[in-house]
């Protein structure tokens, strides 16, 4: 009987084990990986997403604060960029461009695999 008793308390320190990892995401990204690795998920943005920042700004803030910024002129992507895999395909990356205008800014992408659709969702300029 003991020795049914232990295997019974494993079982649920097991189980008391695997509940927090389903909180914390970690078995849906084992379950689920991303499609892309983060050095792509970089790329698609500095190639596809940079280039036509104000488009991505304009979205954002909308047409009428995007145009009481003025242009950016050319922006070329800088420095390091980070990405971090959110889950459920979202990507967040962040990472620093020139602007022809204003300088260095830091700017933060989403990323969305299952839609394929970028968005700007933070701009810091010093």
């Amino acid at each position: 009987m003991r020795g049914k008793t232990k295997g019974f308390w494993l079982a649920g320190l097991l189980g008391l084990l695997v509940v927090p990892l389903l909180g914390c995401g970690l078995l849906e990204n084992l379950t689920n990986p991303p499609a892309l690795n983060r050095q792509q998920a970089v790329a698609i943005i500095a190639i596809a997403g940079v280039p036509y920042i104000e488009d991505y700004f304009a979205e954002s803030v909308g047409e009428e604060e995007a145009a009481a910024y003025g242009e950016f002129g050319t922006v070329t992507p800088t420095g390091t960029w980070d990405a971090t895999y959110q889950g459920k395909g979202i990507w967040e990356i962040q990472g620093t461009v020139i602007t022809e205008s204003w300088g260095e800014c830091l700017t933060t992408w989403t990323l969305s695999e299952a839609e394929s659709k970028m968005r700007l969702i933070g701009f810091s300029c010093d």
